[in-house]
């Protein structure tokens, strides 16, 4: 019983702090949409999986283009400074890098969709990694 109510709660205080930032709900929606990303990407095992995976995963890449799109830097502000709003994000896009490994190495499962879909997060130019491993290392390297 306790267990339902702590959960309760800790929903409620989520959805509380979503409504009173848009920052806030920007980053839990985004948090979200990755959850889905990852989630449909572990439940890929063979072709067939990964053609079942294509509807959730074409979502998801959605949901982040759009909630990318708003304002990028109120956004980053937020997560930066905000206690326990970095670290979900951090653990969810090493499990979506675990994943994207093991999808890669299977060759996309040989599904031609599911390679199309994927490559852009899976293959970015130098430009973007380097960036990105910019961005990682100053999260990381964060003293908060």
């Amino acid at each position: 019983m306790f267990k339902h109510l702590a959960t309760f709660l800790v929903a409620s205080t989520a959805l509380y702090a979503a409504e009173a930032d848009p920052a806030a709900e920007i980053c839990s929606r985004l948090l979200a949409a990755l959850k889905t990303e990852v989630v449909a990407l572990e439940s890929i095992t063979s072709q067939d999986d990964a053609g079942a995976a294509i509807a959730p995963l074409r979502a998801s890449l959605q949901e982040q283009k759009d909630l990318l799109a708003t304002d990028a830097k109120e956004l980053w502000t937020y997560i930066d400074n905000t206690a326990d709003a970095k670290q979900p994000l951090v653990d969810m896009l090493i499990r979506l890098a675990i994943q994207f490994n093991r999808i890669t190495a299977a060759d996309f499962f040989g599904n031609a969709e599911l390679k199309e879909l994927l490559t852009p997060q899976v293959h970015a130019d130098e430009s973007v990694q380097k960036a990105k491993r910019a961005r990682l290392h100053a999260i990381d390297h964060d003293e908060d």
